[in-house]
């Protein structure tokens, strides 16, 4: 299941971002896209997780998941 993030700013201002990897994603995003319009100084920024970074523990236990972090890249919106 892909994982979408909707970067929105408003006025040249980062207002923050929207996080989601459930079923109708990408429906989700475009619906909330359709909401925040240019001529309201709104821009929209959708990006796509495409792999993560891992850190990794090794010890004489053996190796371990310290943590993970989704990587993303941008793709284009459309209707």
């Amino acid at each position: 299941m892909d994982t979408y993030r909707l970067i929105i700013h408003r006025h040249g201002r980062l207002l923050g971002h929207f996080e989601s990897s459930t079923p109708g994603a990408l429906e989700a995003v475009k619906d909330i896209t359709a909401r925040l319009g240019a001529d309201d100084g709104y821009r929209i920024e959708l990006q796509i997780a495409d792999g993560e970074r891992r850190l990794l523990e090794s010890s004489p236990d053996g190796i371990r998941l310290l943590g993970c972090e989704l990587l993303f890249r941008p793709v284009l919106l459309s209707a």
